[in-house]
């Protein structure tokens, strides 16, 4: 038994070791295929992937709409348009008059004389208008109004922006790592020599990561219309709140100011715009808000059309269908 023993043991010891040998030999192979295809892999899959989320994010926060909104409506019209004011009138035609007039002439006089006249035409005759004039129509409306609108001016940036501070600095961090070993074997002897090399440092990528589009935005737009005013009614209020970014130590590099006041969650927990009241036009609850106005709003029913009586046995309605009409 002992004998069986020991042979167990010397077996599971050489099969310890030639199982060792033998995976140690494959991870070196994994090993080394790796670093030969180290640089294939940062060329063609981490940056074209990484480096390509944050390029579109880029180019989402840059858009801009442009569109022509086609407006085709028949708006009711109905005006009381009053008119006061002294005019001249000028007579179309022969306006007959008979007055009674009173005539006195050199050992004449005669009272009450009906005189009958006629008024010639072209005749100009001032007069005062007091009138109101009732204007009930349809007027048929057709427009093409051209929106431009920038993303950036549109709640739609802080989605943009949020993504793109996520891949930010991984993407530029990764176009500055070395893109051969001679460039790695100079990076290791400079973080050797006690370097600290900055891998989130400007490069020409992070320059320009979104090389433009395919499409126009606002070419040709009015320069009348590109510098009118927004009503103040309608301008955005700044809430405070920051976007949340990504890893909070790169992040931390792409805004200091922001981790200054205690990083993106203690800014937005003190952020000073938190009027209840506005709340929907903030947090992102618009959409149930405006769902919630339009059921509350008195809904338009047609009027039940009324069919007449043949023979003429509904006296009244003169055969007339009544139009419906909203309140």
């Amino acid at each position: 038994m002992r004998k069986f023993l020991r042979f167990m043991g010397r077996s599971f010891w050489r099969f310890m070791v030639i199982f060792s040998f033998i995976v140690n030999l494959v991870l070196v192979v994994v090993v080394l295929i790796l670093a030969a295809t180290l640089f294939d892999i940062k060329h063609n899959i981490a940056e074209p992937l990484v480096g390509g989320l944050y390029s579109a994010f880029v180019g989402l926060e840059d858009a801009t709409i442009d569109w022509t909104i086609p407006v085709r409506a028949d708006v009711p019209v109905n005006l009381d348009i009053p008119i006061n004011q002294n005019t001249v009138v000028t007579l179309t035609e022969a306006v007959p008059l008979t007055v009674v007039a009173q005539i006195q002439a050199p050992s004449l006089t005669l009272s009450n004389a009906r005189v009958s006249l006629s008024l010639p035409v072209g005749l100009q005759l001032p007069v005062a208008l007091n009138l109101p004039v009732t204007v009930d129509d349809t007027l048929p409306v057709s427009l093409d109004v051209r929106a431009v609108i920038p993303l950036k001016e549109t709640q739609l940036y802080d989605v943009a922006r949020s993504l793109q501070l996520m891949f930010e600095p991984l993407a530029v961090a990764l176009y500055n790592l070395p893109q051969n070993w001679g460039e790695a074997f100079a990076l290791a002897g400079d973080v050797l020599s006690g370097g600290q090399p900055n891998l989130l440092a400007q490069n020409a990528f992070s320059l320009r990561p979104w090389p433009g589009f395919s499409r126009t935005a606002g070419l040709n737009y009015p320069l009348d219309l590109l510098t009118a005013p927004v009503p103040p009614d309608n301008v955005p209020l700044d809430t405070g709140i920051v976007p949340a970014g990504g890893i909070p130590l790169l992040d931390e590099a792409l805004r200091p100011q922001v981790y200054t006041q205690g990083g993106p969650g203690m800014v937005n927990a003190t952020a000073e715009f938190a009027s209840p009241a506005q709340a929907p036009f903030w947090d992102g609850s618009y959409a149930d808000y405006r769902a919630g106005i339009l059921t509350q709003a008195p809904q338009w029913t047609p009027t039940p059309e009324i069919t007449p009586l043949p023979g003429g046995e509904n006296p009244g309605d003169l055969g007339i269908i009544p139009t419906p009409t909203s309140p």
